[in-house]
């Protein structure tokens, strides 16, 4: 009891917003580590369900339709810093409007790109596209529009997680994800149990479950936590809109960069080497990437703290938080570290031998995850003070470069999938370098020009 009571006083002690930081840290963590390991025994248990080639077919296609989570023009992350100055400046009826306008330009963006899909599909050959070159006993075709359609759907419902973000309820974010993961792992059991597992069924699994988990806390919030700001429709406002898109648009583009810079690695495997070749380069960034989730469970709930910060002129809380966050990477490496030299032993007991993962592959994702963390870090407080245009710059530079050198390393050096990773590595570092930098000068109040925008 002890224990708990110190721990709990740990929680306590601070100003009101690391108190607040603390606690969605401590519940994150919680819920996380959950989503985490349900979204682990996903593969295996996905993997068991479908081949090496339609498994990597899922992947690669699931990270086409991500890219369209860039659709919302920036909106979301330009409603997440808006709508947390408005609750931090007390003014409710000004942060409902702007749920009201979220709500209303989604919801109309949605329709339009499933109509544009719908239009543009039977001229679409998936089978060409996903290099998909034998015979084929499911329409790839069909899977496709089916899953561009949830998608849509999901891309209105998922601004309940936006708002809690908002709201600094990163924990409460997390919850729905973690539920929604745990429903797509016991529906695809019992898919597998009763023979009904094939890439259609799964697929529509996968989208579905988010979807309902979303609709259900969507209404279950705005009718108790969030009843503040309950929409009274869904009527797009043009000053808060524009509001919201003068800096959503600058997040826009940086969407749109980093999601060909880190969601094209699938798709050019499976151009270069066939779709099955996705499945080893998945499997590998699974498991270090789940670290990330864990550090990310640390730095989320700082995005809108910065906003409420720097909204309040608090700057002495700023370089405390990020002093802290920099002892916290240095510990997060060192388990970087430890984890790849563990990773053939998980490798062995998580799938088997049905896939085959190179030590060299393993160090490119360990190298990967150490850049991205700590970009990430400074990223979330530019982020949340609104400062993004030397991101944007250096975001433009590595989605041109990117690609082509994640071709000349993988197929012409020779390098196979681990030269894919190899390529985004290198691009990191430009941001590891640049964005600490600017973060110093704002946090030291002397950014000027381009640092300060």
């Amino acid at each position: 009891m002890k224990f708990f009571s110190i721990i709990l006083s740990q929680i306590n002690s601070g100003s009101a917003r690391t108190v607040v930081v603390k606690k969605n840290i401590l519940g994150s963590f919680v819920i996380k580590g959950f989503s985490v390991a349900t979204s682990l025994l996903l593969i295996p248990v996905t993997l068991t369900m479908l081949n090496s080639e339609k498994y990597g077919i899922w992947i690669t296609l699931y990270s086409i339709v991500h890219w369209f989570n860039m659709m919302d023009i920036g909106l979301g992350n330009g409603f997440r810093n808006k709508f947390a100055e408005a609750v931090a400046l007390g003014e409710n009826e000004r942060a409902r409007k702007y749920i009201e306008t979220i709500y209303g330009s989604t919801f109309i963006i949605a329709i339009f790109l499933f109509s544009v899909y719908t239009i543009a599909h039977p001229f679409l050959n998936w089978y060409k596209i996903l290099n998909i070159t034998g015979p084929f006993d499911e329409n790839i075709s069909i899977i496709v529009w089916i899953v561009f359609g949830l998608f849509s759907i999901q891309l209105v419902l998922k601004n309940i997680k936006t708002i809690l973000l908002a709201l600094q309820k990163t924990a409460l974010s997390n919850a729905i994800g973690f539920i929604g993961n745990l429903i797509t792992l016991v529906a695809i059991i019992i898919l597998g149990k009763y023979h009904l597992a094939n890439l259609r069924t799964i697929s529509m699994v996968f989208m579905l479950s988010p979807i309902i988990v979303s609709a259900i806390a969507t209404f279950v919030l705005f009718e108790k936590k969030l009843k503040n700001f309950i929409p009274h429709n869904l009527k797009i406002k043009r000053e808060f809109f524009g509001s919201m898109i003068n800096l959503g648009i600058k997040f826009f583009f940086i969407q749109v960069t980093t999601i060909v810079m880190f969601t094209s690695a699938n798709f050019i495997i499976t151009q270069l080497f066939g779709p099955k070749e996705v499945t080893p380069y998945d499997i590998t960034y699974r498991l270090f990437a789940s670290t990330i989730s864990i550090f990310s469970i640390i730095i989320t709930p700082f995005w809108s703290a910065f906003t409420e910060a720097i909204t309040k002129h608090d700057f002495s809380w700023i370089k405390r938080a990020l002093k802290k966050l920099k002892t916290i990477w240095m510990f997060f490496t060192l388990g970087i570290l430890g984890l790849l030299f563990l990773s053939p032993i998980i490798f062995h007991y998580w799938i088997g031998d049905k896939v085959k993962i190179s030590f060299i592959l393993s160090v490119m994702f360990a190298l990967y995850v150490a850049l991205l963390s700590w970009t990430g870090m400074f990223a979330q407080f530019l982020n949340g003070v609104g400062k993004i245009k030397v991101q944007l710059y250096i975001a433009i530079f590595q989605c041109i470069s990117n690609i082509p050198l994640a071709i000349i390393l993988a197929k012409y050096l020779n390098l196979g999938i681990s030269g894919v990773i190899l390529a985004t590595n290198i691009n990191l570092m430009l941001s590891a370098i640049i964005l600490p930098i600017q973060v110093r000068k704002i946090s030291n109040q002397n950014a000027h020009g381009s640092w300060n925008k």
